[in-house]
């Protein structure tokens, strides 16, 4: 993408999120997200054994904090790790990256 358009897209990104109450939600455009992003979350609905969605939400939420994570969801940080190590896997990405921390909490917001 552009330098240019990055800024622009960023602009507009924030002034929308200035205009929010805490809490609302508004409806995504079409293709307002990054594809890959889109492409994780399926990877992730698809997983049958662990709710990975939840965990990687508790995850990103705690910023990458095993103990909050965990305690958010009600299980033992290894527990959470085997998790994390899983969603990694099937996301074919490294959820600590900023980047995709970033498009994959997005993703998951609007859900």
């Amino acid at each position: 993408m552009p330098l240019e358009r990055v800024h622009d897209e960023a602009g507009q990104l924030a002034a929308m999120v200035r205009a929010l109450e805490a809490g609302q939600m508004v409806e995504v455009p079409a293709g307002a997200l990054d594809p890959r992003a889109q492409g994780w979350v399926a990877a992730l609905r698809g997983y049958q054994r662990a709710d990975l969605i939840g965990t990687v939400r508790a995850y990103l939420r705690h910023r990458g904090q095993w103990e909050g994570a965990a305690r958010e969801l009600g299980i033992h940080r290894n527990s959470l790790r085997h998790r994390m190590g899983i969603a990694a896997g099937l996301l074919h990405a490294d959820p600590d990256d900023p980047d995709v921390a970033a498009n994959l909490w997005l993703a998951l917001r609007w859900l």
